[in-house]
């Protein structure tokens, strides 16, 4: 695993020199994402159950929450969406289904799912410049044929509209992370900036060559931006699909972290990002 220096000092200058903007969001309060997280299954059927549940419990409810029928899986994608005053889309997503033998697949991946229906609470009442698209993604470990399937049964045009795709996994174990060399540069300046106004430790740490496709590899290949944020460090890697891999891994400060800083670049990527012109 290659460590790069704290994002903030990287892009000092873009933070310091940049208009102000509103990162404004409704905070979740915190034992909501400890209560959230606690719901945790090993049966990947009650997980795809209770990410569906929170997500109404948050808000996202009637047409703008569904089931996305997976060709060859056992589970749906779970889609939320957060209509905006534009059909162009922000897509933040985090796999949902665990594959392992051993612990209970918080850190891999339950933390980065239980986090989507915070975030989509967090969205300031009434419309934003962008549609929010919040999505449990199904199968990454088979290739993965969730996110595959999202992508493709995209139009050219949709694709096209698809301003950011907002990769969450393995979140809460350690300070937020970005997976540098699977994210793009302006997406990794404008979560710094973020970070830099809530004084909230950001750091570059790539996962390694050894680790296969992710749910965003699909929105690459599509040459859409993206950025993947996780908490691993070695230590912490090494404990994937073990039995330490359970709630008492995550660190609810500073899981709450990542919450925050997430849903403050959200509100920024809406501001800032500019939707095509029809």
């Amino acid at each position: 695993m290659r460590v790069y220096p704290c994002l903030s000092a990287l892009v000092a200058a873009v933070a310091l020199a940049a208009q102000p903007v509103s990162i404004q969001f409704k905070p979740v309060d915190r034992p909501i994402l400890n209560e959230r997280l606690r719901r945790v299954s090993t049966k990947n059927a009650e997980r795809a159950q209770r990410l569906r549940e929170m997500f109404q419990e948050a808000g996202c409810t009637g047409d703008n929450l569904r089931d996305q029928e997976v060709k060859g899986s056992k589970i749906p994608n779970i889609i939320c969406t957060k209509p905006g005053q534009s059909d162009a889309a922000i897509v933040v997503g985090a796999r949902l289904d665990w594959w392992g033998r051993n612990g209970q697949g918080v850190l891999d991946n339950w933390s980065g799912a239980a986090l989507l229906p915070s975030l989509f609470q967090s969205l300031p009442e009434g419309s934003p410049r962008h549609t929010f698209v919040f999505i449990g993604f199904a199968d990454q470990e088979s290739s993965p044929a969730g996110s595959r399937y999202y992508v493709r049964q995209l139009s050219k045009d949709q694709k096209s509209r698809v301003q950011a795709m907002v990769q969450l996994t393995s979140l809460g174990s350690a300070t937020t992370r970005v997976w540098m060399d699977r994210s793009d540069q302006k997406l990794i300046n404008d979560l710094a900036r973020v970070a830099a106004a809530m004084k909230i430790p950001v750091t570059g740490v790539n996962m390694g060559e050894d680790i296969g496709r992710d749910d965003a590899a699909a929105f690459r290949e599509a040459r859409i931006p993206t950025i993947s944020l996780h908490s691993l460090t070695q230590d912490t890697f090494s404990l994937l699909d073990t039995a330490q891999d359970n709630v008492e891994l995550i660190k609810p400060d500073l899981y709450y972290d990542s919450y925050r800083v997430v849903a403050a670049y959200l509100m920024l990527l809406d501001a800032v990002l500019t939707p095509p012109a029809r």
